[in-house]
């Protein structure tokens, strides 16, 4: 039967401890509700015990006072209640100091009222919320102050108790020492048990945010690994692809359908050759633009035998890296621009061939530009209507935003800027 009325009183402690405290308040907060709680209920202890006083001195009992705290005490638990913690907070600080001031004015210092300034300056330091702000702490602080050296050096004689005689003063320092001394020791046990308490709960939440992090990682990581097979999946079919189309270049029946079949297996090419960089790379959104571009350009001339012998590719690359949504269309670019330069802009012969070839970051923006030193356009102004490859090229800039410029500058020149 003990131990059942034993856990009962443990329970309905532990409840009244965590009186308006809820399961999602922020851990500091969760703190100082539960610290004001214990506190207001160590103080109607505190003024349950004092009663006992009246059997042992002759004078009055400071009966006022003693209510006034109770129901301080009172308010502050209620205000926890109704989740009004800042309030809560307040009143019992203010009241408190005010209920030790009033005690130590109605009794001479001998009796040692000025012993419970102790565990409130204790109180106080427990109550501080690292979430709220410092100055709050301080007024608490500055409030227990005041209190204190005004109950040292302001007089009030209306106040002053005149019933008590030598003897009950002697008896009431013994008790309030006591009684100061327990309430502190009871003080420190119980918010150390707290503290404990709450340590286990952080504790047991870190675990569990600790699992959960652990099932997300192992789902993003599974995620990664289904997303690096599907891209190598996608890679191996374009490659099935660009062979097929390989192969069907070799039996065609002319020269210009053979040429045809290059440009679509090089258009092949280029897209299958970012998935292979995404499948190669941790990150499997982004890849590295400048050497994307600079293997691209190499694999293209790769389809120009003669012209990859004659023609010098100058390249001026920043280090930049684009997510892939945007790194199939430049590719697909690049990849017209230089077949274009390749098949037209040296028809005839000329000294020192080049392409060169400029990606630049400036500020949140991409410049890339391909020139060639060839003949140029023949007509800028109507190359949508002669011209595949070029209107290709805009239909692609639109895709990433990119402004395409098509100009004559010593040979043909095309550049386009884009948000990265």
């Amino acid at each position: 039967m003990k131990p059942q009325l034993n856990k009962e009183g443990r329970m309905i402690f532990g409840n009244l401890i965590n009186l308006g405290v809820e399961t999602e308040m922020e851990f500091f907060l969760k703190r100082e509700a539960r610290i004001v709680n214990l506190i207001a209920l160590i103080t109607l202890s505190g003024l349950l015990l004092g009663l006992s006083t009246i059997f042992f001195i002759s004078g009055s009992y400071a009966t006022g006072t003693v209510l006034f705290t109770g129901i301080c005490s009172l308010i502050s638990l209620y205000c926890n209640y109704q989740k009004l913690h800042h309030i809560a907070t307040w009143v019992f600080v203010v009241s408190i100091n005010i209920t030790i001031f009033l005690l130590c004015k109605q009794y001479i210092v001998a009796v040692g009222n000025y012993l419970y300034y102790f565990p409130v300056i204790f109180c106080v330091a427990l109550i501080h919320n690292p979430s709220q702000s410092t100055s709050r702490t301080v007024i608490f602080f500055l409030v227990t102050l005041v209190s204190f050296l005004a109950s040292l050096f302001i007089e009030i004689s209306f106040l002053k108790n005149e019933t008590l005689t030598q003897h009950d003063n002697s008896t009431l320092w013994v008790y309030n020492s006591v009684l100061a001394f327990i309430i502190t020791i009871i003080l420190v046990l119980l918010v150390i048990k707290l503290i404990n308490r709450q340590n286990d709960e952080a504790m047991a939440l870190l675990h569990k945010e600790q699992i959960a992090q652990l099932k997300v990682t192992q789902s993003l990581k599974e995620k990664d690994v289904l997303l690096a097979e599907i891209q190598h999946r996608v890679k191996n079919n374009l490659a099935i692809i660009t062979g097929l189309l390989n192969l069907q270049t070799e039996k065609a029946p002319c020269e210009q359908s053979r040429q045809i079949l290059i440009e679509s297996r090089n258009r092949v090419m280029s897209i299958a050759m970012v998935h292979e960089r995404l499948y190669k790379k941790d990150n499997l959104s982004k890849i590295k633009l400048h050497s994307y571009v600079s293997e691209l350009v190499k694999e293209v001339i790769k389809s120009f035998p003669i012209a990859n012998c004659e023609i010098e590719i100058q390249e001026e690359l920043d280090p930049v890296e684009i997510e892939i949504t945007k790194a199939v269309p430049i590719g697909l670019i690049i990849n017209e621009v230089l077949t274009n330069s390749l098949k037209h802009a040296f028809y005839h012969p000329i000294d020192h061939p080049c392409i060169r070839i400029k990606l630049q970051l400036i500020y949140d923006r991409i410049h890339i530009c391909i020139c060639d030193n060839g003949t140029g356009f023949a007509d800028i102004s109507k190359r949508n209507e002669t011209a595949l490859g070029l209107s290709l090229i805009e239909s692609l800039g639109d895709q990433i935003d990119a402004k395409v410029v098509f100009k004559n500058e010593k040979g043909a020149c095309v550049s386009f800027v884009f948000p990265i």
